[in-house]
């Protein structure tokens, strides 16, 4: 919530006509906003990681690339925010933030791939195996391809013995022989193979007859695939630069757009009259977002270049940039007494701006550590340890359901994780239209032990069902694992943050729940995952989450209290309430200001 005494004229603050209600002026703005800003992240976002495997980086690298960016995005929402709310220019800051972010795109798009050389192996003679195929290579090569050998994918071999060139094509799949070369230490390029070959070059028998030594290398041989990132062997020298660049301008990047979407946030929730409007504007987002997903995977079967990724990005985020200049955040509004059928015109802001100017409060005393009341309160902890948790959880679906979509059902993979996006995105479509009107019927506890029923029996859904068409049915749970989510965190924030501060602490909730949540989920998931595959992480999410919706449950039962009515009671059910106590007033006890109750008791006669 905005305070009036930290507006100057030359801020982000301009009004419309005083003839027309100024938050309904500027709804359409508002939808134009989100819905380009969604689309230019549905453009990019999801294919950044195949981007990355595409110009030379390796699935380990990825991961810990991945897995720095949470953490980040814990330490840099809250500051953003803190700096959007300092200065009170939520849109310009929003803007540099999304420009900066466009170019570290476009700089990533346009740098060199990774240099490496094919997979070089040895043709032999082995006399229990035939003649075999000798290299090196990473545990990769052996499994990405050979999973999609139903699907086309397939291994080739060029070979050379002598002045005779010949080249076939294998397959490895897991009934074929594969052994492992046993040495001391283990080999820098990974894992040793040896491949038989024989049935693969019966045309070339009468060639090969005259090489018959044991473990003799009688042909060089090198090996690709039919995609080509699937088989690659050891990257060329001063390789390691571009490995760098790319991972500093994908973390950067990528964190950069988290924070905008917290900006975005906070730019609704200061334009709205009211905190259960901002869910009917955030839904044209999740529209653009599925639109333009899907037009640009179009594009790019069209074209055959991911250059088409970055162009539709820049198109879309120069668009948002120049709509968004055109929103004007009103200088005053008072959630706690506005109602749909009692907005106040912008003549009526003005007059509260410039009598709010004359008392002059010292922007000074709005700091950072205004938040920290906050914590003193018990419903607060609960809220953000939920937020935590909620985080965790997303930390066990992406990246790791569409990988275990991708082993169980490789050749149709990218189809049936098109159609997850469509009915997750179908789901919270509904969610964020009808959210302020579920919260609150339901209220905020009830939601939020929903919510964790919700992960519970999607996570125990990935897990029990093994048919992967079926597992459409548990992308259902996004209307409440994102929508009702999205919109309750957003909307709790926004009721207990100090004046000045609503941004700030917007970042801290974001931070906590994506940045720190998820990346705790991360490392939880990668160790699981690693030891014991996916299918076991899926299980323990689903019993997470059902162990804390029980005690989250009785948590909220026992810690009930019947509000105490006092004369700073809220008034407007629209805002959500659970966080703090009726009879407590965080902004009085921070601003201790004669002036500010002036002005409040001034709306509440209206």
């Amino acid at each position: 919530m905005e305070s009036p005494s930290m507006l100057a004229p030359t801020t982000d603050v301009v009004g419309p006509s005083p003839s027309v209600p100024f938050f309904q002026r500027y709804y359409f703005l508002l939808k134009a906003h989100y819905f380009l800003f969604f689309s230019a992240f549905g453009v990019l976002y999801p294919i950044l990681n195949i981007t990355l495997r595409g110009r030379g980086l390796s699935n380990t690298e990825i991961s810990y690339i991945n897995l720095i960016i949470p953490f980040l995005v814990f330490f840099t929402n809250p500051l953003v925010g803190f700096l959007a709310d300092h200065s009170r220019r939520y849109l310009l800051t929003f803007n540099i933030i999304l420009g900066i972010t466009t170019i570290l795109y476009g700089l990533m798009f346009i740098l060199p791939s990774v240099k490496t050389h094919h997979i070089e192996a040895n043709m032999i003679n082995d006399y229990k195996l035939g003649r075999v195929l000798d290299f090196c290579a990473s545990k990769e090569v052996a499994t990405l391809c050979s999973a999609r050998s139903d699907c086309g994918c397939s291994y080739q071999s060029y070979c050379k013995a002598d002045n005779f060139l010949y080249n076939f094509t294998f397959t490895m799949k897991s009934t074929d022989t594969r052994q492992t070369v046993l040495n001391p230490e283990p080999a820098t390029c990974g894992i040793e193979y040896r491949i038989p070959v024989d049935e693969y070059i019966r045309n070339y028998t009468s060639e090969l007859s005259i090489f018959n030594g044991n473990n003799s290398s009688f042909a060089a041989c090198e090996i690709t695939c039919t995609t080509a990132h699937f088989c690659h062997g050891e990257r060329y020298s001063q390789q390691i630069q571009y490995i760098l660049l790319y991972s500093i301008l994908f973390i950067i990047g990528t964190n950069l757009l988290s924070n905008t979407i917290t900006i975005g946030a906070s730019i609704g929730f200061a334009t709205l009259p009211r905190a259960d409007k901002f869910g009917e504007q955030r839904v044209f987002g999740t529209i653009g977002f599925g639109i333009s997903a899907l037009t640009a995977s179009r594009l790019y079967k069209i074209f055959d270049t991911d250059i088409v990724y970055i162009i539709m990005f820049a198109i879309l985020t120069t668009l948002c940039i120049c709509i968004t200049c055109f929103i004007r955040i009103p200088p005053q509004k008072d959630k706690e007494n506005t109602t749909s059928d009692d907005i106040k015109t912008n003549e009526e802001i003005l007059l509260d701006f410039s009598e709010q100017e004359n008392k002059k409060k010292p922007v000074s005393q709005f700091k950072l550590a205004a938040l920290i009341p906050l914590l003193k309160k018990i419903d607060v902890i609960i809220f953000f340890s939920l937020t935590f948790i909620w985080g965790m959880s997303y930390g066990g679906l992406d990246p790791y359901v569409f990988l275990y979509i991708d082993e169980i059902a490789p050749c149709a993979s990218h189809l049936i994780v098109g159609w997850m996006s469509l009915i997750s995105a179908a789901s919270e479509v509904i969610a964020l239209f009808v959210a302020g009107k579920m919260l609150k019927i339901l209220g905020t506890n009830a939601s939020s032990v929903i919510i964790l029923i919700a992960f519970s029996i999607r996570f125990g859904g990935y897990y029990y069902i093994r048919r992967p068409y079926f597992l459409l049915f548990m992308e259902t749970m996004h209307y409440f694992n994102f929508g009702i989510l999205y919109v309750l965190i957003a909307q709790k924030a926004d009721a207990i943050a100090p004046p000045g501060l609503a941004g700030t602490l917007q970042g801290v909730v974001y931070g906590v729940s994506f940045g720190l949540g998820r990346g705790v989920g991360l490392i939880i998931s990668s160790f699981i995952y690693t030891r014991l595959q996916s299918r076991p992480l899926f299980l323990f999410f689903s019993l997470f989450n059902a162990a804390a919706a029980i005690v989250y449950g009785i948590l909220f039962i026992v810690t009930r209290e019947k509000p105490q009515s006092t004369n700073r009671t809220n008034n407007n059910p629209n805002v959500p309430k659970i966080v703090i106590d009726p009879d407590t007033n965080v902004n009085e006890e921070l601003l201790n200001s004669s002036s500010t109750d002036k002005v409040e008791n001034k709306f509440n006669e209206q």
